[in-house]
């Protein structure tokens, strides 16, 4: 048996002929998909995740708009959303809102119990 060749990484499908690289913005149509997205993901704990995806909806819902309606700068947002930023909840509070988004608390599931 071949053990995996693990000196090979795909950062970018660019040089594959046929293939793109996956755009998560194509996939946030709704406000559900949006919804399932930032849920996921907040689900992670990871907070260079978490800013990535809110980085990502605004995106799709524009920026600038958005963080006029949170009471934020655009400037100000960007910086909050950086990967290695550790956002304020207010601030993120504040943006999912502006959003049409809204944070919810629930019981895990048993096997999720730490």
């Amino acid at each position: 048996m071949n053990a995996p060749d693990t000196a090979f990484h795909l950062d970018s499908t660019g040089d594959l002929d046929g293939l793109d690289d996956f755009d998560v913005t194509q996939s946030l149509t709704s406000d559900e998909a949006i919804a399932a997205y930032i849920n996921d993901v907040i689900s992670s704990g990871d907070q260079p995740l978490i800013n990535e995806a809110i980085r990502n909806v605004l995106k799709v819902k524009g920026v600038a708009a958005t963080a006029e309606v949170a009471g934020l700068t655009r400037e100000g947002t960007y910086k909050a959303l950086r990967a290695s930023s550790k956002a304020r909840f207010e601030t993120l509070a504040a943006l999912l809102d502006a959003l049409g988004l809204e944070i919810r608390v629930q019981p895990k599931k048993p096997a999720q119990l730490v």
